[in-house]
């Protein structure tokens, strides 16, 4: 166990906001997938969603500098592959640098017990490594579901850390989040989502997403969060079998922040 770690822990979690969850893709729309939860990324946002990725489905995804600082890197990759029996998907996650690195490894398990009905359940393992004070590990679990209203409506219900892991001797609790939304279909090529997300100890967050198939091989995209405040948009360019991945993230106070991903889908 690390001595010193809530310190630590007290200090990155003033930048809490710059450990954003992956997927270019989502960020580009604000962060608003729990009810969409329709790719492999869906292992992050709402567990449930794996499920309905059809055979194997992957992809890699890397912020280099949120706002300017390298420091804070995010790399991840996802593979989800649907089985018989259920769907299954595994993800890997790194934030940080040498002097402090979090790796989060995850497993997750979804099945469609109905057309209109899907379960997810991910466990996570959380590494924390911390220069010249140790580290430690912990485990979370995470559950998910998504209810299909109509053939252009879903809603979209996910938590994260249910059991409340934590880090340390001082028992420093791990970011608990409870997160919402409906998605909708007005016409075949746009979807537009709405989200309410509370981490238990920070206030409400609204979030809103909008994809747009302007084309067969380009989708803009375009968010909005409350807490904190951030601007979002990006595109994606399919070829193939392929989508290549660009978002923004757009802080009133930090400036802008650049992802990139790659997808492929058999």
């Amino acid at each position: 166990m690390i001595k010193h770690i809530s310190f630590f822990l007290i200090l990155f979690n003033a930048c809490v906001f710059a450990q954003f969850l992956p997927g270019a893709r989502q960020s580009a729309m604000g962060f608003a997938f729990t009810s969409i939860a329709d790719d492999h990324w869906s292992i992050y946002y709402n567990p449930a969603g794996i499920s309905k990725v059809e055979n194997l489905s992957a992809g890699v995804y890397y912020s280099p500098a949120p706002f300017g600082l390298k420091e804070l890197a995010i790399g991840s990759a996802t593979i989800t592959k649907q089985f018989s029996f259920a769907s299954i998907g595994f993800a890997f996650q790194s934030y940080g640098f040498e002097l402090f690195r979090e790796n989060k490894i995850s497993l997750a398990l979804a099945k469609n017990f109905f057309p209109e009905f899907q379960f997810g359940f991910k466990l996570n393992y959380y590494s924390l490594s911390i220069s010249n004070y140790g580290s430690d590990n912990s485990f979370g679990v995470d559950v998910g579901i998504l209810s299909s209203l109509s053939e252009n409506l879903q809603l979209g219900f996910a938590v994260t850390n249910l059991n409340r892991p934590t880090y340390g001797v001082n028992k420093e609790k791990l970011s608990q989040t409870f997160s919402g939304g409906i998605s909708y279909k007005p016409v075949k090529n746009l979807i537009l989502a709405l989200e309410l997300e509370k981490e238990v100890r920070f206030p409400f967050n609204f979030k809103t997403g909008i994809e747009y198939s302007l084309i067969k091989y380009l989708a803009l995209r375009f968010g909005f969060n409350t807490e904190p405040n951030n601007y979002t948009g990006g595109i994606g360019i399919n070829y193939s079998n392929f989508q290549f991945n660009y978002s923004f993230i757009s802080n009133n106070y930090l400036g802008l922040t650049h992802n990139f991903g790659i997808d492929f889908k058999l």
